[in-house]
């Protein structure tokens, strides 16, 4: 460190402008440069690939359609956020409507599919399979109006305090920016419990920027631009009419920066204002190939370059050759009229030849024409094509796009077969879903930080609207369990559900399983709840304790609550007369007794005639085997024996 940079403050705008270069820098030299190259490889632009020779240059850009692929595979649909008690308690119905309050409030972001969240997680995918780094930026936005506030009066009608203009909370919001892979920073370490600060490079138009950091502040920054133009000859941090701001959040000082780095200008700087238990706004990025030595990734291309530049020049030999593919020949100039008229001819065409006699002497056509040997460029295309499908096959190992995926089977294969080599051909894609689902997993639990931590509790129950289900009489002590911050992660946790394609009959196939599974539990225990009216309660309890694992019966617990609690409180009593006594059971009908008697005697006799059956069978088989013995112990004499 040179004395130069001792003399700046620590945290300052200069500070953090030389932090920035030297990681820049590195990132820059390990990474970006080459990740530059992988978008114009995935963009096709040959321009800034292949500056020369462009016309014999055929690429086979099977990594965009790789990508492509992945792309559906990892994050196809709009994530369902999961929210639920800890340890699916049937009890703790507190818990399961805070956690039905958080899933509404977080699924209300990403219900549609052209929502600003679920596009920014999109986006941030993408980044992680071209360049190699995905990432977004959780920001939290309160809308307040001013209004005047009405004067506070005392008993006798005196003013206490006038009135005056003051401002009220209308709305609070999260959102979910994307942060371009060339605009985010982290300081150096190897693993991600080892960052101490990451920052975020934005772009803002001269309005926002004087909304958010005032008029002085922007005129503060554009005088110091015109020193730093006539200085160095060209403006810095204002392109296109925005201004380069830089977001920087500090683990070990516990505040947040926002510097103009060019100008090394403190903008504005606060403490923690989140209160996020990881301090970061932010989860760890998607990150392509590294290691525990360094967090910086590398591209997937990059480790597959060989391969895919292998396939590039096989298909521009094969471009090559198919188009030297076709009919030239040569022929004596001495025949040049004949062969004109023979080649410019239309078919069925008679040709006279003058010296026919001399032409047949030289052996026809064939002692006159020569061909061009498109056999031997046919063999030499065939080896290309079939050495280009080797060189795809490779490429799809190396890549785990394997050939379930791609819909390609061998049909002499069995079921079995096929999903065990699904299973395990899909092992690496398996883990880079886990990876994604861990990462909108961060997302949504930051946000329910940031719920917990700065929402206003009528504002939560707005945007639940949780009055309107089943569980509005638990919508208070819920909210009172979000906002208690620590005791909240013991009894509520959150999760996300799969990002494939959607399968509605996945969903509908658990709501007929949920509830046949109940059927069938409630039709064996209508027998107990007949002979012991008290019993239901406990019944309906057992129900509760099956519903509280099932995904998605949070409403249908708040109805069996009210069951139970109406069985408790109105247990069924058997019926009474005037004095309190059981009245007396009415007379019985001759014709239903005799009925029941007739009934009752065909199922005697019908035991009887199968306990007699069963008797006889017992006793045939008892004899069967008394004559088994027998010739067993005394076997009979062979037929000639006295002989």
């Amino acid at each position: 460190m040179s004395d130069q940079d001792r003399a700046v403050p620590k945290y300052s705008a200069g500070w953090w402008a030389n932090e920035l270069a030297t990681v820049e820098k590195t990132l820059d030299d390990k990474w970006r440069r080459s990740a530059a190259r992988v978008v114009a490889r995935y963009l096709d632009e040959r321009d800034e690939l292949e500056p020369t020779n462009l016309s014999t240059s055929h690429k086979y850009n099977i990594f965009w359609s790789n990508v492509q692929i992945m792309k559906a595979a990892l994050y196809a649909t709009p994530p369902r956020p999961e929210v639920k008690r800890q340890h699916d308690d049937a009890k703790d119905d507190v818990a399961r409507t805070a956690a039905l309050i958080l899933q509404r409030m977080l699924t209300f972001a990403l219900q549609d599919d052209d929502s600003l969240e679920h596009t920014a997680i999109q986006q941030a995918v993408e980044d992680r399979l071209i360049p190699g780094l995905g990432q977004v930026w959780l920001r939290y936005d309160a809308k307040t109006e001013k209004y005047m506030a009405p004067a506070v009066m005392d008993q006798f009608g005196g003013v206490i305090e006038p009135e005056k203009p003051s401002e009220r909370l209308v709305d609070q919001e999260i959102y979910t920016d994307f942060v371009h892979w060339n605009d985010f920073f982290w300081s150096p370490a190897r693993t991600w419990e080892e960052v101490w600060w990451v920052g975020r490079r934005v772009w803002l138009t001269e309005s926002k920027f004087e909304a958010r950091f005032g008029k002085e502040k922007l005129k503060e920054l554009k005088q110091e631009l015109q020193d730093v133009t006539s200085r160095e000859g060209y403006p810095k941090g204002f392109e296109k009419g925005r201004v380069e701001v830089f977001e920087l959040w500090c683990l070990e000082s516990k505040r947040v920066y926002w510097i103009h780095r060019q100008t090394k200008v403190d903008l504005d700087s606060k403490d923690d204002p989140y209160r996020l238990e990881g301090f970061f706004p932010c989860p760890c990025p998607l990150l392509a190939t590294h290691t525990t030595q360094s967090l910086i990734p590398r591209p997937d291309y990059s480790m597959v370059q060989d391969q895919y530049e292998e396939l590039d020049t096989l298909n521009s030999r094969i471009y090559s050759l198919t188009k030297a593919l076709r009919v030239v020949g040569v022929y004596d100039s001495a025949t040049k009229g004949e062969m004109a008229n023979l080649l410019s001819g239309s078919e069925l065409r008679m040709i006279p030849v003058e010296d026919w006699a001399m032409f047949a002497e030289k052996g026809g056509l064939k002692g006159v024409v020569d061909w061009f040997p498109v056999e031997q460029v046919q063999k030499v295309l065939a080896g290309l094509m079939e050495q280009r499908v080797a060189c795809i096959q490779q490429i799809y190992e190396l890549t785990s796009i394997s050939d379930i995926m791609r819909g390609v089977s061998q049909a002499r294969e069995t079921a079995k077969a096929q999903t065990l080599k699904a299973q395990y051909s899909s092992v690496r894609l398996q883990l880079s879903q886990q990876g994604v689902g861990k990462f909108v997993r961060s997302i949504l639990r930051i946000k329910v930080e940031l719920i917990s931590n700065l929402f206003d509790p009528q504002i939560i129950l707005r945007q639940s609207q949780i009055e309107h289900t089943e569980s509005a009489a638990l919508a208070q002590p819920a909210i009172q369990l979000i906002k208690s911050g620590e005791a909240m992660k013991f009894r509520i946790k959150v999760g996300e559900q799969s990002m494939s394609m959607a399968d509605y009959n996945a969903e509908r196939e658990m709501r007929v399983e949920f509830l046949t599974a109940i059927g069938q539990f409630l039709s064996q225990a209508a027998t107990m709840v007949a002979a012991q009216p008290s019993a239901m309660p406990y019944l309906l309890r057992m129900i509760a304790w099956v519903a509280a694992s099932f995904r998605g019966a949070d409403d249908v617990e708040s109805v069996l609550d009210e069951a139970i609690q109406q069985t408790v409180n109105s247990p069924q009593q058997p019926p009474q007369d005037e004095q309190g006594k059981p009245p007396a059971p009415p007379p019985p009908d001759p014709q239903v007794v005799e009925q029941a008697r007739a009934q009752g005697q065909i199922a005697v006799n019908k035991a009887r005639t199968q306990d007699q059956a069963a008797l006889n069978a017992q006793k045939f088989r008892f004899d069967a085997a008394g004559k088994l013995m027998d010739n067993m112990l005394n076997p009979p004499a062979p037929p000639n024996a006295n002989v």
